[in-house]
């Protein structure tokens, strides 16, 4: 969602640099006051002390713009991003290097595959499907969507005796061309929903006629070119920790689904949020947290998303026999009994 918005009063008076801020640095931190989904989680009054000695400080609008990542450090807030003459802002988490050596070859993967739908069938009987990040605007939201059901849909209803769906590689996106697109496994139901700061919720996730919803708005215009119903059809999820943002809500969806089950490690802490756009004059943005999400059953996630079956490193998208998540998904599928 795109906000534009006015300057509210000001709330501090400090003599900073502010040459490219088409706003005061007070109004900005007002409103993050106001809609950070996170302003119930802090002290404020010791935030605006520590905001205001550094903005007191500042000499130039660098400056500034770090006294305005020190209100997100304290919020612990790492999904929120400001862009200002397009140079990112934003609270970066801060990992070991024994944590990095193996992050760091995943997240470069992710960035390599962004937007490569891919599909394998194994063991004669088993869909893998990979859903990387994808970045899509206007037409090519659809086109996404449709090219994940028709990737479903090429595949006999009678061969398919299970799915591997693999977020491990989603870096985020447009939500709706990965949840609209697997529209066939999720079935026309509530899919669950964003929730404010108060844990009420404010939109709903749903698919209706196999598109997706947010709220009353259809986000997806697609048909499928099968009628197959895979929504009770055993499904394992693959999540890792470069599953983020959109990649975390679409494996939210899942949550509570029949016949479902999720292998591998923890999504990335506090990357599940969801985000909306507001603007500031021509060339300062921010893409704020201002929601949580919660699934079919309405359990909110406000950090990490968790598999039922934790397994550390092991991964190997080249030769897929060789994953361990993979071989774990595969012994799952083998096991489970289709629902009716």
């Amino acid at each position: 969602m795109i906000k534009y918005l006015l300057p509210f009063s000001l709330f501090f008076s400090f003599q900073v640099s502010q040459a490219q801020l088409p706003v005061s640095p007070d109004t900005i931190y007002r409103f993050i006051k106001e809609h950070s989904v996170y302003r119930n989680t802090v002290n404020w009054k010791d935030i605006d002390n520590g905001f205001k000695e550094r903005l007191f400080a500042a000499k130039t609008t660098k400056d500034t713009m770090k006294s305005l990542v020190y209100v997100f450090e304290q919020l612990n807030d790492v999904h929120t991003q400001m862009y200002l003459d397009n140079q990112y802002y934003g609270h970066y988490p801060a990992y070991p290097d024994s944590v990095l050596k193996t992050l760091n070859p995943i997240v470069e993967r992710s960035r390599q595959e962004n937007g490569t739908i891919r599909t394998v069938l194994l063991k004669n009987k088993y869909l893998y499907l990979s859903i990387p990040g994808i970045f899509a605007q206007g037409n090519a939201i659809n086109e996404y969507a449709q090219t994940i059901s028709d990737s479903i849909c090429r595949y006999n209803r009678q061969q398919l005796k299970g799915f591997i769906i693999d977020l491990r590689l989603n870096s985020g996106g447009q939500l709706s061309s990965m949840v609209g697109g697997l529209n066939l496994l999720l079935g026309n139901n509530y899919l669950g929903g964003a929730v404010d700061a108060l844990n009420t919720e404010t939109r709903k996730f749903e698919l209706k006629k196999n598109n997706f919803y947010i709220g009353d708005v259809q986000t997806t215009s697609i048909t499928n070119t099968c009628a197959h119903d895979y929504s009770k059809t055993p499904v394992v999820v693959l999540i890792g920790p470069a599953t983020v943002s959109s990649g975390s809500i679409t494996a939210i969806t899942f949550k509570q689904r029949p016949n479902t089950f999720f292998i591998g490690e923890a999504t990335a802490d506090g990357y599940s949020t969801g985000n909306e756009y507001f603007f500031f004059g021509n060339n300062f943005m921010i893409n704020l947290a201002t929601e949580f999400n919660q699934d079919r059953k309405h359990n909110i996630y406000k950090n990490s998303i968790l598999p039922d079956k934790f397994i550390k490193a092991g991964d190997d998208f080249d030769k897929l026999l060789n994953d361990e998540k993979i071989k774990a998904a595969l012994l799952w599928l083998a096991n489970a009994n289709p629902l009716k």
